[in-house]
Order: C-alpha cells, then sequence, then structure tokens
C-alpha cells in the first residue's frame, strides 16, 4: 500500500463513518470543483468558500482543506496557474543551479529549503496553512531564500 493505512482511513474518512456528509473533505473538495466549474475564468472572489459553502450545505467551513482548489474555486483558472508557474519557475531554477552549485555548502543550504518547502507544499494539498500566519511566513520566508540563494550566485540562465 502506497499510503498508510491510518492516513488513508483519515482522508477518506473510515475511521469516522458517522460524520455528517458536509464534513467530510472530499464533500468539501467536490464543492470546489463545482465552484470551478461554474467560474473558470475569475472565480468567486477570495474568502467567498466559506459563505457559499455554508448557502449551500448549512453548515460552516473555513476552507475546502486544499489550496490548488480553494485557489481555482476563488481566484480562477488563470490567475492560479499564473501564480503556480511564478513558484514553479523560482523551483525550477533553484532545482537547476543545486545540480551545478560547485560547493558544498551551498548545496546542502538550497537542498533543505527546497525540502522544507515541499513539505510545506504537500501540506497544502491536505489543509490550508495559509490561515496559520506562522507557516505562512515560514513558506513565503523559504520560497524568498530559494529565490535569494539563486540569484546571489549570480545564477541567470
Amino acid at each position: 500500500m502506497v499510503v498508510p493505512a491510518y492516513i488513508w482511513a483519515r482522508l477518506t474518512d473510515e475511521m469516522f463513518p458517522d460524520r455528517p456528509l458536509a464534513q467530510l473533505r472530499s464533500t468539501q473538495w467536490q464543492f470546489a470543483i463545482d465552484l470551478v466549474h461554474q467560474r473558470p475564468l475569475v472565480g468567486w472572489g477570495l474568502r467567498s468558500f466559506s459563505p457559499l459553502y455554508e448557502t449551500q450545505m448549512n453548515y460552516w467551513i473555513g476552507h475546502p482543506h486544499n489550496l490548488p482548489l480553494m485557489l481555482l474555486a476563488e481566484m480562477g483558472i488563470p490567475l492560479t496557474i499564473w501564480f503556480f508557474c511564478l513558484v514553479t519557475w523560482i523551483l525550477a531554477k533553484a532545482t537547476h543551479l543545486l545540480s551545478r552549485l560547485p560547493h558544498q555548502t551551498e548545496g546542502a543550504i538550497l537542498f533543505s529549503y527546497l525540502l522544507a518547502f515541499a513539505g510545506i507544499s504537500l501540506f497544502h494539498l491536505l489543509d490550508i496553512t495559509l490561515f496559520d500566519s506562522r507557516i505562512n511566513f515560514l513558506g513565503w520566508w523559504l520560497l524568498g531564500s530559494i529565490l535569494g540563494l539563486v540569484y546571489s550566485t549570480g545564477y541567470r540562465e
């Protein structure tokens, strides 16, 4: 099994079979996907998921527990693609630089930053740490540090 049993049971709500349908992440994610289908270009506006979900389900949820889905539903497909392209561009430059760095120390620091940013990014697929200011700050700090390391080395390819 690729996903450990405990984690799979938590994600699929097999651990809590009596939970209301509105609390399930699969329901929240499907609702976000439906919002994207309704307004794919401009989205519904930032911070609109909660009131829309509450109106439809009569249950308040603060966010859809998935950052890409939230951004797609609230900002639309074009802005979400632009945002992820910008982040991907930074990470691609850093990854390319990592393979070419002559110094072990700089490579280890850059690799550590990339690994930490990857962990935070994966966490965003199951929850939205955007609303926890400490983790949000850490994510932006890591991305800025990665970009800073790329440009401090004189990397311009």
